[in-house]
């Protein structure tokens, strides 16, 4: 999945966006609340770290300019303010969740997943779609009671896929979620990865579980098995 972050304090914003990348998301990062609104608003996010006392604009106002935007990423907002008025206008702003710091990373990875969960309607960290099992929190796949071994890059598509089961996701979606601004990624390194997806889970079936949607994408169809 991918996070931005808008946090001024670079040594904090640096030290989230280290652990996020740990645990497999990908993140982009800004320091303003200017940048982290122009940003927010040019790419597609599965949620948004925002921090209210930013330089050029406030946080109070990116969040407001986000919704007003359409953009409908979740958005926690993170703060050194223990006032319960301030939390009231951060949500009545458009926010989702809010942090006070100094917080424990722990807190934060369990809102970050509970956050992007509800965001995609998967009320569990596990998905079971059919003989495909998913372990979101512990990131593990089995498939007909085996595991499967994948990359970080064939997980991370492949979880993207069922998070969006039933829909047909396209490679530049792909593209666009799990790679960072910088990145090159083209659409034939996708199409190599979802083959390798394929065979990983099933040898003898490659559309057991993703089928393509011919000029389209991939779709992972939520069937009894």
């Amino acid at each position: 999945m991918r996070i931005l972050i808008v946090e001024d304090d670079k040594h904090l914003g640096w030290s989230i966006k280290t652990r996020m990348e740990k645990n497999g998301y990908v993140v982009d990062y800004e320091t303003d609340g200017q940048s982290g609104l122009e940003t927010a608003i040019a790419c597609s996010y599965d949620l948004i770290i925002l921090d209210i006392m930013l330089p050029k604009i406030d946080g109070f106002t990116v969040c407001r300019e986000i919704r007003r935007k359409g953009v409908k990423a979740p958005i926690l907002m993170l703060t050194a303010r223990y006032r319960e008025d301030d939390r009231v206008r951060g949500l009545d702003c458009g926010a989702d969740d809010y942090l006070v710091k100094p917080f424990g990373y722990p807190e934060l990875d369990a809102r970050i997943r509970a956050l992007i969960r509800r965001f995609y309607n998967q009320p569990s960290t596990e998905i079971d779609i059919g003989l495909l099992h998913i372990d979101i929190s512990k990131k593990r796949v089995s498939y007909k009671g085996d595991a499967v071994t994948l990359t970080a890059n064939e997980y991370s598509i492949l979880e993207f896929l069922a998070l969006n089961r039933n829909g047909v996701v396209t490679r530049e979606m792909i593209q666009q979620h799990l790679w960072d601004m910088e990145s090159s990624t083209f659409s034939n390194v996708i199409e190599v990865m979802v083959s390798r997806i394929r065979k990983k889970l099933d040898p003898d079936n490659k559309d057991a579980v993703i089928k393509t949607v011919k000029g389209l994408g991939y779709i992972i169809k939520d069937e009894k098995p």
